[in-house]
């Protein structure tokens, strides 16, 4: 994982690196633990399915170094442009479809 410092630099990496893809939504930054190239939360890996995430024990304390990248996508085909790390932190992707006001 990555400094909330790292995490920020390697963003503007990556928003300059995917400027000129259609399939990407959104980038921002988001809590760890994260797999690579996976989505985070229970909004769904992309496939249809919930990603599942381990609960943290009642009393622990949130580790300083846990941030990593959060690419959002239209759809899976558009995953393949976004890597799975930037400089050192890792980016995971979030398949959102297409977003406006509504």
């Amino acid at each position: 994982m990555a400094s909330l410092e790292q995490a920020r630099e390697a963003k503007a990496a990556l928003k300059h690196a995917l400027a000129e893809h259609d399939g990407v939504t959104g980038i921002g930054l988001t809590r760890g633990p994260a797999t690579p190239g996976v989505a985070a939360g229970p909004a769904g890996a992309g496939d249809g399915e919930a990603a599942v995430q381990a609960e943290p024990a009642q009393d622990a304390e949130p580790a300083e170094d846990t941030w990593c990248l959060q690419v959002n996508v239209v759809n899976a085909d558009a995953r393949g442009e976004v890597p799975q790390e930037v400089d050192g932190v890792a980016v995971v992707v979030r398949v959102t479809g297409h977003v406006g006001a509504g």
